[in-house]
């Protein structure tokens, strides 16, 4: 009696056309043939014919189909199991290498697991879960390997015939590979990477790690700033990235990569401090590089894996409408405005994107989707009830420790103890996706499913603070106004001077006026203080792209602000290959 064909031995062959074990995009699952086996002699009668089948490329997933014929005369024990057929996700960025090889870490754990069930595996969440865990979790359950090979001989590792079998299709590369470590007097560390491959290849991206020192009785953090593109597009004028230009989106493995090799760097140097905050705020507009940063925030997300919670990953954003839309409705993830300006002349020009959403489309947006109950829209009524609000944030600072993070790209706060930063404070942890549980937020219906700003998400709003421009007590009162149906807290920010801008910070005393002008208005305000800035690693401060490029554009200034500006300066980040030219 014959014996059906091994379940092993259905993919151990495959098209020369095809770079994967099996086809995703099929219409009717693609049988190969294999070499005959004892038992299995007639099993080539499965093969397409008379044309051989056509399988999608990487590059093309076309939708195909495969003939069988004369399936129906093959005995029962003989006839081939179908498998299941598995669609790659839809304009994700980097699913295959230069090689053609499938790039594991671009797929979310369900997207991973509906691939295995795809190459006929029998416990195909097993597997996918295996993999995943090798990839991502912490040893002694994962190591972060970079190759099935790494896992041969070891505990729960992968057997030699799955990695013969898999190992040539698949890459558990990020795409990145670090080149670099920089050290702040603070304890801050940039990590330079070189990029491998993607649209900017061979050049680099910059990741900072933000020490977060509490108060006594508390574990000490880390919080990870990330980078979601070679450049930036948006060309913001006081930022050292935003002048560069757009060289290249990264990839979804490209950005968790930088968290896995964090991780890597971390037990390198015996660091035990627990990484336990995410924010993209390092290189690039995230927003402009969507769908690779949303596949990125759910992988590193995943508790079974990189495990950072979705409300203590902060995306950040100039202010692209739609696509905060798009984050609200499709992740838990808390969003950050990037504001700097309360009226239309400034942000046109210091913030260019302003002219495609203005700040009266941009305030409508945000109060439909970070809507303030009315009596809390009222603002504060008297003169008493501010003093309490001021009280009351600085309670709440000091029950969380005024050294935390503001869980920003250098927002980490100042390891001083409390006392000697009585009037710089941070925003405690819970309001930004830290350890405390917070009531406005809502965090049990977030953990328990997608919610949108309405079921508790605040947003946070960055302002950064440069002198003469934006720092005024009148600004102070128009940012109150325009907010005021707003769920947020404000965060100014002391601006970080670099090589060629023009910008200057804005002195302690207006920074003081302006957050009490605010708190007196009834707004939730914090000062975050520069962190990694004296190594170039603050925010605002990361350009280190290793490439040629054209600066982007300097606009010109409104007229009334010139004198605050310095001289113009020759350098600018980078190597140039040209001038940077000023436009109106």
């Amino acid at each position: 009696m014959q014996r059906a064909l091994p379940r092993e031995s259905v993919l151990c062959q495959r098209p020369r056309l095809s770079s994967a074990l099996a086809p995703w995009t099929v219409s009717t699952p693609n049988v190969v043939p294999c070499a005959p086996t004892a038992g299995a002699r007639r099993v080539a009668v499965a093969v397409a014919q008379p044309a051989a089948p056509v399988v999608s490329s990487p590059s093309s997933h076309a939708t195909t189909s495969t003939h069988l014929h004369a399936a129906d005369e093959l005995q029962p024990a003989e006839q081939l199991s179908v498998l299941p057929t598995w669609t790659p996700p839809a304009n994700r960025p980097g699913l295959y290498d230069a090689q053609g090889r499938l790039v594991l870490k671009a797929l979310t754990l369900p997207e991973l697991e509906a691939w295995c069930a795809a190459q006929g595996e029998a416990a195909p969440a097993n597997r996918a879960l295996q993999i995943w865990r090798w990839m991502y979790a912490d040893p002694p359950a994962g190591s972060w390997v970079r190759s099935l090979e790494e896992t041969l001989g070891r505990q729960n590792g992968f057997a030699a015939k799955f990695v013969e079998k898999v190992g040539p299709h698949v890459s558990l590369e990020g795409g990145l590979k670090l080149s670099q470590v920089v050290r702040a007097s603070d304890g801050t560390r940039k990590l330079v990477f070189t990029l491998v491959g993607g649209e900017a290849a061979g050049g680099n991206v910059e990741t900072v790690l933000i020490p977060v020192v509490r108060q006594q009785g508390l574990r000490d953090r880390l919080t990870i700033c990330v980078s979601s593109q070679v450049g930036c597009a948006m060309n913001c004028q006081f930022c050292y990235t935003g002048r560069m230009g757009l060289l290249g989106n990264l990839t979804t493995a490209q950005i968790v990569e930088q968290v896995v090799e964090a991780r890597r760097f971390l037990a390198q140097e015996g660091d035990r401090t627990p990484l336990t905050n995410m924010v993209f705020m390092g290189m690039g507009e995230p927003l402009h590089n969507t769908e690779a940063v949303l596949a990125a925030a759910d992988i590193v997300s995943h508790y079974l894996g990189l495990h950072i919670s979705h409300n203590k990953i902060t995306i950040s954003t100039v202010g692209l409408v739609p696509e905060m839309r798009t984050v609200l409705a499709r992740t838990r993830v808390q969003v950050a405005l990037s504001l700097h300006a309360t009226t239309d002349e400034v942000r046109d020009w210091i913030v260019p994107v302003n002219r495609r959403y203005d700040l009266a489309t941009l305030t409508a947006a945000l109060e439909e989707m970070f809507p303030k109950e009315e009596e809390a829209a009222a603002g504060v009524a008297s003169a008493d009830e501010a003093a309490a609000v001021a009280v009351s944030h600085e309670a709440a600072a000091a029950a969380a420790g005024a050294s935390n993070s503001s869980s920003s790209c250098s927002a980490a706060a100042s390891s001083q103890p409390e006392s000697q930063e009585s009037e710089r404070w941070l925003p405690p942890v819970e309001q930004l996706g830290g350890d405390a549980p917070s009531s406005s937020r809502g965090s049990s219906s977030n953990e328990a499913g997608k919610g949108s700003s309405k079921e508790g998400r605040s947003l946070l709003v960055e302002y950064t603070m440069l002198h003469g421009i934006n720092d005024t007590l009148e600004d102070a009162h128009r940012l109150a106004d325009m907010l005021r149906r707003v769920n947020c807290k404000v965060n100014l920010i002391v601006f970080n001077p670099h090589k060629g801008t023009r910008f200057q910070p804005s002195t302690d005393e207006d920074i003081s006026a302006f957050r009490s002008a605010l708190i007196q208005q009834g707004m939730v305000c914090t000062i975050r203080d520069s962190r990694g800035d004296d190594e170039m690693a603050a925010c605002g401060q990361l350009g280190d792209v290793g490439l040629s490029f054209r600066p982007s554009p300097i606009l010109d200034a409104p007229e009334r602000f010139r004198r605050f500006l310095l001289p113009p300066s020759p350098a600018a980040p980078g190597k140039q290959a040209a001038a940077s030219p000023v436009i109106a």
